[in-house]
Formats: C-alpha cells, sequence, structure tokens
C-alpha cells in the first residue's frame, strides 16, 4: 500500500509550553483515531534550534552549517507523520484531520519505496 508523508506547517512555537497543552492533546486525538495508518511521525522543536548543512563544490566537499533555518517564514515545519494509505485521495482525507490543518497547512506528499 502507498506511503505519504504529511508535513505540517504551522505557527513556530515551543509545543512542549503548557499554554499548547490544547494542542497537543488535539494531536494525541488524531494519533488514536488515525492509529491503523500511521507509520510514524514526530514533532520537531523550534526552528531556531535547526543546522541546515551545504556541501560546496559537490560530494566531497567542504562541509558548511548554518545555525537556523534554510529560510524565515511565518510557518515553519513543524512536524509529519508518515501516512498508510490506498491512494493520494484518502491521504488528504486524512491530512485534513490533523490539527496543523486547521490554522496552518499540512503538504501531502507520495514516499517512494526504493526497496529497503
Amino acid at each position: 500500500m502507498p506511503q505519504y508523508a504529511a508535513l505540517i506547517y504551522s505557527r513556530d512555537v515551543d509545543w512542549t509550553r503548557p499554554e499548547f497543552d490544547q494542542e497537543t492533546k488535539d494531536y494525541a486525538e488524531f494519533g488514536q483515531a488515525a492509529a491503523a495508518i500511521l507509520r510514524g511521525g514526530a514533532a520537531l522543536y523550534q526552528t531556531a534550534t535547526a543546522t541546515t548543512v551545504r556541501v560546496q563544490g559537490g560530494k566531497g566537499g567542504d562541509i558548511v552549517t548554518t545555525d537556523g533555518p534554510y529560510a524565515e517564514t511565518k510557518e515553519a515545519l513543524t512536524g509529519f507523520y508518515l501516512l498508510e494509505c490506498s491512494d493520494l485521495d484518502e491521504a488528504v482525507k486524512v491530512a485534513a484531520t490533523i490539527p496543523g490543518a486547521w490554522d496552518g497547512a499540512v503538504e501531502v506528499r507520495p514516499v517512494i519505496d526504493f526497496g529497503g
């Protein structure tokens, strides 16, 4: 069965803080409701904790790191789920129930199976 990455773009906040307890509960409820098709997922710390990695000169070149995200935006990649759905239509229906879709966006992309 095909798998889809549901990439969550929402406010760039510290979701571990008590003022976000209701949203955290909403995500827990989603996880329980979608347990049959979830194959993985995680919340991400704020973009301020990110490190961007580039290799100058291509493979084997100099590794250059930058603190923070690649770009500054209103919404940031804050988490993801790996969904196993029968098709894109089902994945979109499930993505619409992810709390991040209610005040942000959820990008759904098919996952390439390299046979591993």
